[in-house]
């Protein structure tokens, strides 16, 4: 397996060819010589003064990608028999991967579609910063690793669809007990098995949250791209989400592939 088929939601309100989630998906998608389909749609068609060309941000979008020489396939319209969220999720379970944003603004936000993603659409989700301008470049990726069966699960989508040439298994402590009967050695070792050259590094938690602490030493080691594994679920319509999870959506500050 490998990254084939990108989905990109980028909602008229929000959506910047030249940085954030678009820009993000539209380097990956030629970094990895996939294809990408682009959802936008205008999500606020209630509130006064919010009115967007929803059509011409749209095709800016797509300019974007053919200058870039990324094959690409916008979607403009949906079915009201169904909400956007639903819409959007439907789309995502074809591709290999979806990207967003997780700005929180507005009655539907990218945070909102994020979530819904994450335990709707049975794929990883990538949320981007809005103020990301980086450019993507192959290269390690850093995994968040707690031994749970969500962390394993992330390694596993990373490892077939990035195929990385290096993976930092990296264990924040302090934040929560990490019972294992496993160690570095093995860990290591094991995992080179699957094509790729593994680390595993221990870093405090110290007096960051958990989402600065996964971010701030991914960035210090290089890493382009975090890992981790998603928990949560749904009860009601309304999502419950572990507090890694929940930390990353509200403090995103790089590229994070979210899966569960």
């Amino acid at each position: 397996m490998a990254l084939h088929s990108i989905f990109l939601f980028a909602p008229a309100e929000t959506a910047i060819a030249s940085k954030g989630p678009a820009a993000f998906a539209i380097a990956l998608a030629k970094a990895h010589g996939a294809n990408l389909t682009i959802f936008s749609v205008a999500t606020d068609v209630t509130t006064p003064g919010k009115n967007v060309d929803a059509g011409a941000i749209a095709a800016s979008l797509k300019s974007a990608a053919d200058a870039s020489g990324v094959c690409c396939t916008l979607v403009t319209e949906h079915s009201h028999a169904i909400g956007v969220h639903e819409a959007v999720a439907e789309h995502a379970r074809l591709h290999d991967l979806s990207i967003t944003g997780c700005n929180s603004a507005g009655l539907l936000s990218e945070k909102i579609i994020a979530e819904y993603l994450m335990f709707e659409s049975g794929r990883p989700v990538i949320v981007v910063p809005a103020n990301y301008e980086a450019p993507y470049q192959k290269g390690p990726l850093a995994i968040a690793w707690d031994n749970s069966s969500a962390a394993a699960r992330a390694l596993g989508d990373a490892i077939a669809l990035f195929a990385p040439d290096q993976v930092q298994l990296l264990s924040i402590e302090g934040e929560k007990p990490l019972p294992t009967d496993l160690d570095t050695a093995q860990l290591v070792e094991v995992i080179g098995r699957r094509s790729t050259n593994a680390s595993h590094r221990f870093a405090p938690l110290s007096a960051r949250s958990i989402a600065a602490a996964l971010q701030e030493e991914a960035k210090a080691n290089g890493c382009g791209l975090l890992v981790m594994g998603a928990f949560g679920h749904t009860r009601l319509r309304r999502f419950v989400l572990g507090s890694a999870t929940s930390d990353i959506l509200k403090n995103n500050q790089m590229p994070t592939l979210l899966s569960h």
